[in-house]
């Protein structure tokens, strides 16, 4: 039995109340939902391709995926050092890395009126976004692939580093080669805005969790980032009731539902909607503790590490 108090246990029912209040079952029934959402865009059937239909679309052609990773060691904010990788992998063996780190005790703008917290986020997601763009553009400079498959939406590049994004998105229609982002989490509110204009604490996630079947893709004009030069879509290409976001160049929107069945038929059905190939690419390139901890151990001198890096807490016996 753990150690929680009454306090707590009673704070955790209510809180299960008041959200099952919020998110009641009549609300988010899974059919009613499902019709709403084909009133505003369409739900369609996909097939996987066999390896020889893939095989000739790919016309020679190889798949790259890109994903990055950071970690970083523990304690509290300035005192932390965070450790990056990107890597783009191809189907026929090739890889590029790329690397950086960061620490707030060489950031000359450390007190900026932007707040500790929303600074070192905003860092983080710009060198992380830099770095897999770099990687991406080397392998449609090098490789020439029919696709590139990142991992989390395209949207985010192009918000993060908006000028490196625009050089990738160049490249790859010179080179005629497909990008597209493939979102784990789906972050947007424009179903839930249309579909429940009274619940501003709706999200996209929450109204369309249970109400595809494996093998079907959403379009709609309501997800649209407009202005951005993509497309969006969701597809539901697992078992898994939560469907992942995609999203691609609208230059190169004519190939959209082939990208799309590509990547269906790349996940396996089992599981957590994610292509088979950008899992490899994540577990390659993930950085983990035990990393970053041998990496600042050999690197960073003894007396520098303790004074800067090495939490007081680290110290406790239990």
């Amino acid at each position: 039995m753990l150690p929680v108090s009454e306090e707590l246990k009673q704070k955790l029912e209510e809180a299960n109340r008041d959200l099952r209040n919020a998110y009641s079952n009549e609300v988010f029934h899974t059919s009613s939902i499902r019709k709403r959402l084909e009133s505003i865009g369409s739900i369609l059937p996909l097939q996987k391709w066999k390896g020889e239909e893939m095989k000739e679309w790919l016309n020679g052609r190889c798949l790259v995926g890109v994903d990055g990773s950071v970690n970083s060691t523990p304690g509290a904010d300035p005192h932390i050092l965070s450790i990056f990788q990107a890597l783009a992998k191809s189907t026929q063996g090739e890889e590029h890395w790329a690397a950086d780190l960061y620490t707030p005790l060489l950031d000359r703008e450390m007190d900026s009126e932007d707040g500790v917290l929303a600074r070192e986020a905003k860092n983080r997601g710009r060198i992380l976004a830099g770095l897999e763009i770099q990687v991406a553009l080397e392998a449609v400079r090098r490789w020439k692939p029919r696709v590139v498959l990142m991992d989390g939406s395209l949207l985010h590049f192009r918000i993060d580093q908006a000028q490196a994004w625009e050089r990738l998105v160049q490249e790859a229609e010179q080179s005629n080669v497909l990008l597209a982002g493939v979102s784990e989490e789906i972050g947007t509110k424009g179903l839930a805005r249309s579909l429940f204009p009274e619940r501003d604490h709706y999200s996209d996630r929450d109204i369309l969790f249970g109400t595809m079947k494996p093998g079907e893709v959403y379009f709609s004009s309501q997800m649209d980032p407009v202005g951005t030069g993509l497309w969006k879509a969701v597809l539901c290409p697992s078992r898994n009731p939560q469907p992942v976001g995609v999203d691609g160049l609208e230059s190169q929107s004519e190939a959209k539902e082939e990208l799309i069945r590509l990547i269906y038929s790349l996940t396996p059905v089992q599981g957590r909607g994610i292509p088979l190939w950008l899992d490899i690419v994540d577990r390659e390139v993930r950085v983990t503790d035990s990393m970053v901890a041998a990496l600042v151990e050999q690197h960073i001198d003894p007396d520098l590490r303790h004074r800067l890096l090495v939490p007081k807490r680290s110290d406790r016996v239990l």
